[in-house]
């Protein structure tokens, strides 16, 4: 495993939410916390992320969102743009997830990532998986 983590938005809201995989997540958050590996998020991760755990709770959302940015270098988007157009050409993966790719690209480290298939086949980048294909996000899936 990497001494780097880049988060993508999946993980990240399956902890919020704790989602099946959330303890997954915990555990690199508390290497994180130990300083066993650092961690790296992309700003375009942090809208993401803000966007879609906002529906549950604003302020709720907005702590939640700046504690990561306090956990994670945050990187910004201007410096990885390149690579994330490259990524999704070649790949034809989400926008958010070609930030995520060219982060750690960039930064040589590991995507820490969720079930996608669109993953499949990326070799550029270490990608970790939360949690596996075929199964949902959802608490009824832990």
């Amino acid at each position: 495993m990497a001494d780097e983590l880049v988060f993508d938005a999946e993980p990240l809201i399956a902890y919020y939410w704790d989602e099946r995989g959330a303890d997954a997540v915990d555990r690199q958050l508390e290497r994180l916390e130990e300083g066993t590996v650092r961690g790296a998020i992309s700003t375009v991760t942090c809208t993401e992320v803000r966007y879609v755990v906002d529906r549950d709770d604003p302020d709720r959302a907005a702590a939640y969102v700046d504690r990561l940015r306090n956990w994670l270098t945050v990187v910004d988007a201007e410096r990885v743009w390149d690579r994330a157009a490259r990524f999704k050409l070649e790949h034809a993966v989400a926008l958010g997830d070609a930030y995520t790719l060219a982060t750690a690209a960039e930064l040589g480290a590991t995507a820490f990532v969720g079930a996608d298939a669109e993953y499949d086949g990326i070799e550029a980048v270490e990608i970790e998986r939360f949690r596996s294909h075929g199964v949902g996000p959802g608490p009824d899936n832990r």
